[in-house]
């Protein structure tokens, strides 16, 4: 198991690997906002504080969104994209 913490609050949620980060913010009740779910309008960004390298590599979709948002910096992605693979500690903005 892994866990995802959401330094907003402290909280931590336990996932197994290769868990969709969408439901684990869900599962807990975390304010994030999701919209679309593909990828294509970017209300679910969140910083990640700890270990993006436990993330997947980002698709060329959630790059392009994140660019037009202007977040393309290497420390935010899409909640709706991520699945995780080890611990992380994410932000919502």
């Amino acid at each position: 198991m892994f866990k995802v913490k959401f330094s907003n609050t402290g909280d931590t949620a336990e996932v197994e690997e290769g868990s969709e980060m969408i439901d684990a913010t869900r599962d807990k009740g975390w304010p994030i906002a999701y919209g679309c779910e593909d990828g294509m309008c970017g209300t679910c960004i969140v910083k990640v504080n700890e270990g993006m390298e436990n993330l997947p590599e980002m698709s060329e979709q959630e790059s392009q969104t994140l660019e037009v948002m202007g977040m393309n910096d290497g420390q935010h992605r899409l909640a709706c994209q991520c699945k995780v693979n080890g611990d992380v500690t994410i932000e919502g903005m």
